[in-house]
C-alpha cells in the first residue's frame, strides 16, 4: 500500500507495528518525520505539506496505540 501524508490512520498503524516500543511522548516532530518517511510503502514527499500533518499523525498514533493497550 502506498502511503502519503494524508493517510493519518494508516501511517499511525504502520508506526505502531514498526516502532512498538517507542516513547511517543519523547519523540520530536523531526524524529517523527524521519520515521514516517522510512516506513515501507511511504511515497509522499520528504516534507509534510504542513506541520499540522505531523501533529495529527502523532495524536492518531497515541490514540490507536492506547486502544491496543500499547
Amino acid at each position: 500500500m502506498q502511503l502519503s501524508w494524508s493517510d493519518r490512520d494508516s501511517i499511525a498503524t504502520a508506526l505502531i507495528q514498526t516502532y512498538p516500543d517507542t516513547d511517543r511522548l519523547a519523540i520530536t516532530l523531526d524524529d517523527l518525520k524521519r520515521m514516517v518517511c522510512g516506513l515501507p510503502g511511504f511515497s509522499g514527499p520528504p516534507e509534510p505539506p504542513r506541520k499540522a500533518h505531523l501533529e495529527s499523525i502523532l495524536w492518531t498514533w497515541m490514540r490507536l496505540a492506547g486502544q491496543d493497550g500499547g
